[in-house]
């Protein structure tokens, strides 16, 4: 018999297996391209150091011209769950450096060196065992190398959860960050749980307005709604200090709401508190929570922070409730086929009349309510995909909604939205600028697009990767986002790897299809150039480059003219 030692290193949850040639995410495989392989194992070997692409090309395609490495990285990025490149970190114009804490593991197995039954112990061996007489010298041999196996599996699983519970995961922010996770329904109907998700998501826009506070965004807490992880794991891969839980029981006109603040390092529960409030207290009760844990995490929050993150409740609880479940249409609907999209729509928009009935004064209704005429000027639903007078509707419900309610950031920034789509920029930025100055927090990802249309693309990159930052299971529009700044940056590199994850997780949307071709063949990958731009034909076959310039309207003339002959050259019509 002899040993083979099989080398391992690991990094996280991530084991990558060298003699066997494999990746393993705690006990599932991960399948990678060969070559992708053989970049994730040179990168991991090189932790810690620079890797030029010069060199990276010569180790994996010595004397052979390619263009394959970013989609390589791309590969390696998405079998880690490195969306936002903390661990496979791009440094521009020099190369690429991996991150993560790496420890290598040498695991040993046995084989035997002699016939395929030399080792193997007899029938008669093995009901000697179970009689309990001792069994012949082949059988015993065969359980020292069962019992020497075991052991080494044990000792392996020991340190593979060792290393995975001191896995760093994502770095803190230098102020006390939280996500509030989904507060749970009590109430015994599951139809209720619009209520305490909405609880939960005034919880998180109050909490967001505190500029000592980092918070992470709806979206990403949303995620762990039933997940199993403990508060350890949920902090590192979210990168937070601290959890916000709690539970909600709706009982007639009363509402009774528990809340906990628990430190994710050692699970130490930091406050604690319950509330048992008529219906009609629940705003005051919703200020008090965010406070409370605002005050027990900040040494010094100021009179103005407090005052602004008290909101300005409907007058009818009727309406907030009417709200509440239009909210959750709209999320049910995301990623629906084309007439269950608009069917939600309808019956959202029916749900914000009833609420404005109740209360003809809830600045929160008319802003989600100039939100769904957005999306219906967005999204090709019905006749008014891309009509003028669908964005004027939605004008005129987001100028009510800021005039109501002058202090709610999430309405200043959907009437900045509007107002770029009608071309009036200027306009557009400041209403978003005022957004983030009464919410320090805000994660969205729109502002970007604004400021890459009008020629700030380097100033776009590090505003979306903050976005990424307090979002990190953000909505894959930010790829699209990120890719396009690259782009018109001229980090190409960086942007077909962007527009390659958009392509592959947004794929009925045009307009990242049209980017995507750009890239593809501003970087000569003419197959996949002409594959998106098919793809882009065959979601709007009506599909010219004069119209989505015109659409777009890049402030920069030379942004607009190197995307136009990019465009050009994947073969899309000009006009």
């Amino acid at each position: 018999m002899h040993t083979l030692d099989h080398q391992v290193f690991q990094f996280g949850s991530f084991r990558l297996d060298l003699t066997r040639g494999c990746v393993f995410d705690g006990d599932r495989e991960i399948e990678l391209r060969p070559k992708s392989f053989e970049v994730l194992r040179y990168l991991v070997e090189n932790a810690g150091r620079l890797v030029s692409k010069d060199e990276l090309i010569g180790r994996i395609w010595p004397n052979v011209i390619v263009n394959d490495d970013s989609r390589c990285v791309s590969d390696v990025r998405q079998a880690v769950r490195d969306e936002t490149q903390q661990i496979v970190k791009t440094v521009p114009r020099r190369g690429y450096l991996f991150t993560a804490p790496v420890s290598q593991v040498t695991e040993a197995t046995s084989a035997s060196m002699g016939s395929a039954t030399a080792d193997v112990p007899s029938t008669d061996g093995r009901a000697a065992a179970v009689a309990g007489v001792a069994p012949p010298a082949s059988g015993r041999k065969w359980m020292w190398y069962a019992g020497g196996v075991a052991l080494l599996l044990l000792v392996a699983i020991a340190l593979g959860m060792r290393l995975w519970r001191s896995s760093p995961g994502l770095a803190l922010p230098d102020k006390p960050s939280i996500a509030v996770l989904p507060f749970k329904n009590l109430s015994g109907d599951p139809d209720q749980e619009y209520f305490s998700d909405g609880m939960t998501e005034e919880l998180i826009t109050s909490l967001s307005k505190f500029s000592g506070l980092f918070i992470i965004a709806r979206e990403s807490a949303f995620r762990y709604r039933r997940s199993q992880a403990d508060e350890r794991q949920i902090g590192r891969e979210l990168g937070v200090r601290y959890l916000v839980e709690g539970s909600v029981r709706r009982d007639g006109d009363r509402v009774r709401v528990s809340a906990r603040l628990v430190d994710t390092e050692n699970s130490r529960q930091v406050w604690a508190d319950s509330y048992d409030e008529r219906m009609i207290g629940l705003f005051a009760l919703q200020d008090e929570v965010a406070r409370q844990i605002t005050v027990t995490l900040v040494s010094h929050v100021t009179t103005a922070e407090l005052n602004r993150s008290l909101r300005t409740p409907p007058g009818s609880m009727a309406a907030y409730d009417f709200y509440l479940q239009e909210r959750a249409e709209m999320r049910r609907s995301i990623g629906l086929d084309r007439r269950t999209q608009l069917a939600s729509i309808m019956k959202a928009r029916d749900l914000l009349h009833r609420s404005l009935e109740a209360d003809p004064r809830f600045a929160g209704a008319f802003a989600a309510l100039a939100g769904t005429y957005v999306r219906s000027w967005r999204e090709r639903l019905n006749d008014e995909y891309r009509q003028p007078s669908t964005l004027d509707r939605a004008l005129e419900y987001g100028r009510q909604a800021v005039e109501l309610d002058p202090y709610m950031a999430e309405a200043h920034a959907q009437l900045a939205y509007v107002l770029h789509w009608q071309y009036r920029r200027g306009e557009a930025l400041r209403e978003f600028e005022r957004a983030f100055e009464l919410n320090p927090n805000l994660a969205d990802g729109r502002y970007g697009l604004m400021l890459i249309h009008n020629g700030r693309s380097a100033e776009a990159i590090p505003f979306i990767r903050r976005v990424m930052r307090l979002d990190p299971l953000h909505v894959p529009d930010l790829y699209s986002y990120l890719g396009n700044a690259y782009f018109l940056t001229g980090d190409y590199s960086n942007s077909l790897e962007m527009h390659r994850i958009a392509a592959s997780r947004i794929a009925s949307v045009p307009q990242v299809h049209v980017w995507h071709a750009a890239i593809a063949a501003q970087m000569d990958q003419m197959d996949e150039s002409h594959a998106a731009a098919a793809t882009v034909l065959r979601l709007e076959p009506e599909f010219t480059i004069s119209k989505f310039q015109a659409l777009i309207r890049l402030a920069d003339k030379n942004d607009a003219e190197r995307l136009g002959a990019a465009l050009l050259k994947a073969g899309l019509p000009e006009s």
